[in-house]
């Protein structure tokens, strides 16, 4: 059996963690321990280092309080205001760490642009991203479902499918060590 000690409670990102790890490791049973773990960051990171460091903090914080597990996971969402081909962009990030107390590892599972209305709200009036979205999309909870990823892509891909593919990303020091 294989123990992921998750630092978060939300569904989509338990949900994530149980698919990824099925995935890497078919033949074995998975039992995610997930727990509330402070970020040690902003409600609303809004850089991708900040957004990095809450997904670290949130494994380490696990660690801290003695959680037993084979590996550490920290999720982040977080937002990235940046200048790509000379124009000002605005993204919606995860950052993913995990780690197994030995090696560690970083990625980033979902990067979409966020419309205008939501970077006036976070940048220019500090809110946080979860209430925003709930307005643009007229939906209680996005958060707790599809996420914003999956209202802009119509469910195309949803925050948990996001989340699993920077859990996937994350895991390729693991599955493949000997290129690491």
């Amino acid at each position: 059996m294989i123990k992921v000690a998750l630092g978060s409670v939300q569904q989509p990102k338990v949900e994530a963690v149980k698919s990824a790890f099925a995935k890497i490791y078919p033949d074995q049973e998975i039992e995610v321990i997930a727990q509330k773990s402070a970020s040690d960051v902003d409600d609303q990171p809004r850089s991708v280092e900040e957004t990095s460091l809450g997904a670290y903090n949130r494994a380490q914080n696990l660690i801290k309080a003695g959680v037993q597990a084979d590996f550490y996971l920290g999720i982040e969402g977080g937002v990235w205001l940046n200048n790509v081909l000379g124009k000002e962009k605005f993204f919606l990030i995860g950052a993913i760490y995990v780690t197994d107390g030995k090696i560690d590892s970083m990625a980033y599972g979902e990067a979409i642009e966020l419309p205008d209305y939501a970077k006036v709200e976070i940048m220019d009036k500090k809110r946080e991203l979860a209430p925003v979205a709930e307005e643009m999309f007229s939906k209680a909870n996005v958060r707790g479902t599809n996420g914003t990823v999956g209202e802009l892509t119509n469910d195309f891909i949803t925050r948990a499918q996001a989340f699993e593919n920077g859990i996937l990303m994350a895991m390729a020091k693991f599955y493949n060590k000997h290129l690491y």
